[in-house]
């Protein structure tokens, strides 16, 4: 007859019949224990809780830990200023020895010597057990991993997201505290692991306390943690640092970033920790970041970065910056501070026609800076500033140029972008006569003229208006449009020097001033007022080919009355061999809204 026992573990509470030989085989497996912290009645409670939990499991799948992307973001709910947020987080919990796809889903809160508090948010105050924060910075919210229960258990909190390349490395911050029972090695010690897996594996090297170990496991040698003792138990912890998961592997991948937090393994010593912050920023602990307003981006100049030294226990650790230089994503050289034990600041000298392995025909290059942290000789991992292959800014060969373009080369780029974008306007503002504008239209100004020799003084030079991105587009009465002033020279023996429109004015077709919204600011107005430099204009260089130069102009139009308006351009100033000054005006029809 098996032997009938009734089981509530965690809440589920289907009757459990154990084996008949249940006591039997947990009585071998607790003569196995290297220690002997608990008696066997409380081992045999454990055994019988954890049976309970695995046969609810096998007869409910659904309540196994599986996690999955859905709406979760990357940094959703990362401050947990008020709560924890279930839609954002998955949480689980289970025994040891650790198996994650043997755990049971679920986030359950309680007090700190709760047994089945496994994922807790906290407000701010201090930690029962060694008097830290139980929040990072004055933050008003953090979440508790685990309890100060022992018992063989082990607690998850865990993200699953879509890595973007502007989250391709996340910072957060932690608080450990655990038990350090002696004798115990180091594979039976209560711990805190961080870890990151992609289609069910880890991804090597996406996160790292230092060593190349996701695993901070309670030793009282480690200059890592501080150490006191509550009654008669060792308790090692780790105020409240700040750290780095790196997924720039992983743009564009699913990931389930995993804080797991477990007991020793002997049942009788336990471990948790906090969490805060995630997807915040690292200052006021270890850090490393970029410092654009003292580095320069082009030629012969420096790169540099603000950094804050590790201290631990009145230690005061060093950093190590390497900085490395890709061309279309491949690493072509790197850069070494050496060893920094002081200062807040660094700045590597680039000269970018002495680094080797550059090549100068590409325009320029990206880097990515990683800081090496230690105290004495113990490791406390890295911390990356920009993502590879791109670096700091996104796209390739753009994060400093190996030669500073000139004044006339930001000015020709300027110019070939404002000709791209204007050639693209449709609609044509009908030209009028400034003095007489009831007079004949005049022809359109288009600026497609022939490109004949010149008669003086006849010499004026070609302006057009145009604007819409399609001919269905309308000038409305509450709009804000971008007209496109084009000034050409159709002349094959003429060159306009320094030319300029003064000022820029909208009337109603008499002249008069547009009428004032209640504000007192105009019902229609133009941007910028003038004065506005076209630089000198050349010959044309053959038919229907002028020497032509644009600008932009913003008309923007609030509760106007839908009529025709007087665009007038006045003080049009140019000099050939003597000075001229001609105005020009234009129709503008608002189309009523």
């Amino acid at each position: 007859m098996a032997n009938e026992e009734w089981g509530k573990p965690d809440g589920h509470s289907e009757p459990v019949i154990l084996p008949d030989d249940f006591h039997g085989k947990s009585k071998e497996k607790f003569g196995k224990l290297k220690h002997a912290d608990v008696s066997f009645e409380r081992y045999l409670a454990h055994e019988t809780a954890e049976f309970q939990r695995q046969q609810a499991l096998e007869h409910n799948p659904e309540l196994q830990y599986k996690p999955k992307c859905g709406a979760m973001t990357p940094c959703g709910n990362g401050d947990f200023e008020k709560a924890l947020d279930v839609t954002q987080w998955h949480g689980a919990y289970g025994s040891l020895p650790l198996n994650i796809n043997s755990l049971t889903a679920g986030i359950m809160g309680g007090a700190i010597t709760a047994p089945n508090s496994h994922q807790t948010w906290v407000s701010a105050g201090t930690d029962p057990n060694v008097g830290i924060s139980t929040t990072a910075q004055g933050s008003p919210g953090a979440v508790r991993i685990g309890n100060a229960v022992a018992g063989f258990g082990c607690e998850l909190l865990s993200k699953t997201f879509v890595v973007t390349p502007a989250v391709s490395t996340i910072n957060f911050w932690y608080a450990v505290v655990l038990q350090n029972p002696a004798g115990h090695p180091p594979s039976d010690q209560p711990f805190f692991q961080v870890r990151v897996t992609a289609g069910g594996s880890v991804v090597p090297g996406a996160f790292d306390f230092g060593g190349g170990s996701d695993t901070l496991i309670a030793d009282s040698t480690n200059p890592f943690f501080q150490t006191t003792t509550v009654g008669s138990e060792k308790i090692v912890y780790k105020d409240w640092s700040c750290a780095q998961i790196n997924l720039t592997s992983q743009i564009g991948q699913v990931v389930t970033v995993e804080f797991i937090t477990a007991d020793c393994g002997y049942g009788a010593h336990w471990g948790y920790a906090y969490l805060d912050n995630f997807c915040g920023d690292c200052c006021g602990s270890w850090n490393l970041t970029y410092d654009c307003e003292n580095s320069t981006h082009c030629g012969s100049g420096q790169v540099c970065f603000d950094y804050e030294l590790p201290t631990v226990n009145k230690l005061t650790g060093s950093v190590t910056i390497t900085l490395d230089l890709y061309q279309n994503g491949v690493v072509v050289g790197n850069l070494s501070s050496g060893v920094l034990t002081s200062g807040t600041s660094y700045c590597f000298a680039i000269t970018p026609v002495l680094l080797a392995g550059m090549n100068a025909s590409l325009g320029g290059f990206d880097f990515v800076a990683t800081g090496h942290f230690a105290i004495g000789s113990t490791s406390l991992g890295t911390m990356l500033v920009g993502a590879a292959p791109d670096g700091i800014d996104v796209g390739k060969n753009n994060d400093y140029q190996i030669a500073c373009k000139s004044c006339m080369d930001i000015r020709h780029e300027q110019e070939a972008y404002l000709h791209k974008q204007c050639a693209g306007k449709y609609n044509l503002l009908p030209s009028i006569h400034c003095d007489c504008p009831d007079a004949e239209p005049l022809p359109p100004d288009d600026c497609h003229c022939d490109c004949t020799p010149v008669t003086l003084p006849e010499l004026v030079p070609c302006i057009s208006v145009k604007w819409g991105d399609s001919r269905c587009d309308r000038l409305e009465t509450n709009d804000v449009e971008v007209l496109c002033v084009t000034v050409c020279n159709c002349y094959s023996n003429v060159t306009f020097n320094s030319l300029s429109i003064g000022h820029i004015g909208v009337t109603d077709m008499a002249g008069n001033p547009v009428p004032l919204l209640p504000d007192g600011t105009p019902s229609v107005q133009i941007f910028p007022s003038g004065p506005i430099c076209f630089g000198s204009l050349g010959p044309c260089k053959s038919p229907n080919q002028p020497s032509c130069v644009s600008r932009e102009l913003v008309l923007y139009t609030r509760g106007a009355i839908g009529q025709d308006y007087r665009l007038s351009f006045d003080g049009i100033c140019f000099s050939i061999l003597h000075h001229v000054e001609v105005e020009k005006c234009f129709v503008i029809n608002l189309c009523q809204d």
